[in-house]
């Protein structure tokens, strides 16, 4: 049997496995503003209730923009001070350090024009802002977390309760590399990072495209372009969780589709594409009736 071959009923076996059961998505409202156009990242605040934070990747100034989860409309732009868009692939929200009950937003600025930059590759670490109020205000750069590695790009940042970073590398086939970045913030000279730890899935695009990990650390998401991914991680092992085959969940396809979050609570899931006026999709557990 071929590894190809093997991949794909593998694939094909864990969308079949019981697991958690959602519904379909349902389309919660539609981004309005012209200049969310290529949103590709998003991430669920932990001190504003239904609150999404989602940005632009290459091209765009260093925006995040904060969004209401119930009907796609803008809150706030948040302005990052200290930091530059190379190409902004995802982000994820978490604690700052270890311990701490300050959150704070992740940038993964990761992607292929971030790989052919000498001064990108670089996770930044902004406080999230108390309030959001204001239509426009400016945060400043917490730290920052430069790496150098031989994958070409990542689309998928992961931030777990302990304050743990992870990526996974987007390639052909999907089967991207899983990496847990060491806690070296604030370093001038990149760390080189590897990692032997690769997903189990097998598509036809170059995936993953987002990730996220729950609140509470236990469950893992991973979006592929035409799939959405779900792994429990009971033990908070990650890296040996993914090794697993993984269990598949409902999914609306999205031509652009590159962010997905789980809410605050971690019950329910978003995802939103990019393009012109795309729709927020949330998918509620079963048990919840809407």
């Amino acid at each position: 049997m071929t590894v190809q071959l093997l991949l794909a009923l593998i694939s094909c076996v864990a969308a079949q496995t019981t697991g958690p059961q959602f519904q379909n998505g349902k389309v919660n409202g539609y981004i309005e503003e012209t200049f969310i156009d290529e949103a590709s990242g998003l991430a669920a605040s932990r001190l504003h209730d239904g609150i999404l934070y989602t940005q632009n990747d290459h091209g765009d100034a260093p925006h995040i923009y904060a969004i209401n989860s119930s009907d796609a409309s803008l809150v706030s732009i948040l302005t990052i001070s200290g930091a530059e868009n190379h190409d902004w692939e995802d982000l994820a929200v978490g604690p700052c350090t270890q311990g701490s009950s300050t959150f704070c937003i992740y940038i993964a600025d990761t992607g292929y024009s971030s790989a052919n930059d000498d001064e990108a590759n670089i996770i930044y670490r902004v406080q999230e802002p108390t309030s959001l109020t204001d239509e426009h205000q400016t945060l400043n750069v917490d730290s920052t977390l430069r790496f150098s590695w031989n994958e070409e790009e990542s689309q998928a940042l992961m931030v777990d309760p302990q304050a743990n970073v992870y990526l996974i590398s987007n390639v052909r086939s999907g089967r991207g590399m899983v990496v847990k970045l060491p806690q070296v913030w604030g370093q001038a000279v990149p760390t080189p990072v590897s990692s032997s730890t690769f997903l189990p899935i097998l598509t036809t695009h170059h995936d993953p495209t987002a990730a996220d990990i729950s609140p509470d650390g236990k469950r893992l998401l991973v979006k592929a372009k035409s799939h959405v991914f779900y792994w429990s991680v009971p033990d908070g092992d990650y890296l040996a969780a993914v090794t697993k085959p993984p269990i598949e969940l409902p999914y609306i396809h999205e031509s652009l589709g590159e962010a997905i979050c789980w809410d605050d609570k971690g019950e329910a899931y978003f995802t939103l594409g990019e393009g012109h006026f795309k729709p927020l999709y949330e998918y509620l557990p079963v048990n919840v009736i809407v």
